[in-house]
């Protein structure tokens, strides 16, 4: 093993600022989460008016995303991560003042606008400061730093508001701003870098167009689509479809933390399996585990555990699913195209989480939320059967190596 790759990760230029920079701002977006739709609630909302909080969030979250190559263009890397963190912190003090729906909504605009800063600064700065040889496990860290609050902090959230004022909560999704302090030497560091690039390997290939790799990466992109509507909705509503405080934060635990658990044991697998069949798996296990939910928030009978075991389920797949097909994805777009191809699985990945919950409020209001989970079980059931039936020949991409993921970026 060469020097270069035994170097140490945490002690890299701008990594360790980079991890505290993550740390804090995911800390408010993980918080607010659930809290925010809440709060919607509390305030007169119905189902409906819930789920468009998350979904308003992720919506303007992907516009953000499709904007940050152009403003680090025109304003740096620090200033960028600056305005990243005010966006996503700053609004939660407003949006503590009022439980009426359009302030909220207006705010977690702003918030969103914020995140879809961070995330793609984030997982592209991960990529950037990783050691020579080790981006790999860079990458594998930064993954740990943004699952770390949704893990401790989600399912704390519905406890946190019954036992504390709401408002107070809210407040503390100012966390992001603590951040600024690191901003300015993790913007440095990543220019630095991105001014002295390191040399390609191998020849060069011109990039394809959006088009062309979206076409090619559908498959993997889809499944996202659909896992991350069901982490959504139960991310969303776990307050509202539970009978306590308690068992919402239970849950909530054990979805993000089977999740991130999965996340890191698939991302180990990706490079040793052959990756379509465990994809169609965890697709139907994430349809087994919606169809438990649906069931057991549909029953009139003492059903805690189903809803538990359908979580632990749906947050394997939820994990797994977040690493597998991402192999897929930059294996079929080919290398030249990783820019692109990180940036629309963060777009798909958010996309997801906000239809998800504005199905779910959708179909709470026209009926149940079983019978909004019923169907998502229905659509991953069928995507599971797609994923088993298709070919496994990338369509239309260049054949690559699974090891392409280790020059990805995802958060």
């Amino acid at each position: 093993m060469s020097a270069a790759a035994k170097e140490s990760v945490v002690r890299a230029p701008g990594i360790p600022h980079l991890l505290i920079v993550v740390l804090f701002c995911f800390s408010g977006f993980a918080l607010l989460l659930p809290v925010s739709p809440a709060w919607a609630v509390r305030g007169g909302a119905d189902a409906f008016g819930a789920g468009l909080v998350t979904a308003v969030l992720m919506t303007a979250t992907v516009l953000a995303q499709l904007c940050v190559r152009a403003t680090l263009r025109r304003i740096g890397w620090t200033r960028t991560l600056v305005l990243g963190a005010l966006l996503l912190g700053l609004p939660s003090l407003l949006q503590a003042l009022s439980d009426h729906l359009l302030p909220i909504l207006l705010t977690t605009a702003l918030r969103g606008a914020g995140f879809g800063i961070v995330t793609v600064c984030g997982a592209t700065a991960a990529a950037v400061l990783a050691p020579l040889g080790r981006q790999g496990a860079a990458i594998g860290l930064y993954g740990l730093a943004v699952a770390l609050p949704q893990v401790a902090l989600t399912p704390a959230a519905p406890w946190l508001t019954d036992t504390f004022a709401p408002s107070a909560v809210i407040a503390c999704g100012l966390l992001p701003v603590l951040a600024l302090p690191w901003t300015r030497a993790l913007g440095h560091a990543v220019e630095a870098r991105t001014g002295n690039p390191a040399p390609q390997e191998g020849p060069a290939r011109r990039p394809a167009p959006a088009a062309t790799v979206l076409r090619r990466i559908r498959r993997p992109l889809s499944v996202l689509l659909l896992v991350t509507a069901a982490g959504g909705a139960v991310l969303t509503f776990a307050p509202q479809f539970t009978t306590t405080p308690t068992l919402a934060a239970t849950g909530l635990l054990t979805l993000t933390a089977t999740a991130a658990l999965a996340r890191w044991v698939c991302g180990e697998l990706a490079d040793r399996i052959a990756l379509r069949p465990i994809t169609g798996a965890l697709t139907l296990t994430a349809g087994a585990g919606t169809g438990l939910i649906a069931f057991a928030i549909g029953s009139d009978s003492a059903t805690v555990p189903a809803l538990i075991v359908g979580l632990l389920l749906l947050g394997a797949a939820y994990g797994g699913l977040q690493s597998l097909p991402l192999t897929q994805a930059f294996d079929y777009a080919g290398a030249e195209n990783r820019h692109a191809t990180s940036v629309a699985w963060n777009i798909g990945y958010d996309a997801g989480t906000g239809l998800g919950a504005l199905m779910l409020g959708l179909a709470a209001q026209a009926a149940t939320f079983s019978a909004g989970f019923a169907a998502l079980s229905a659509l991953l059931a069928a995507a599971a059967l797609t994923v088993f039936l298709t070919s496994h020949n990338p369509p239309g991409g260049p054949e690559g190596s699974p090891h392409l993921l280790t020059h990805g970026t995802k958060r």
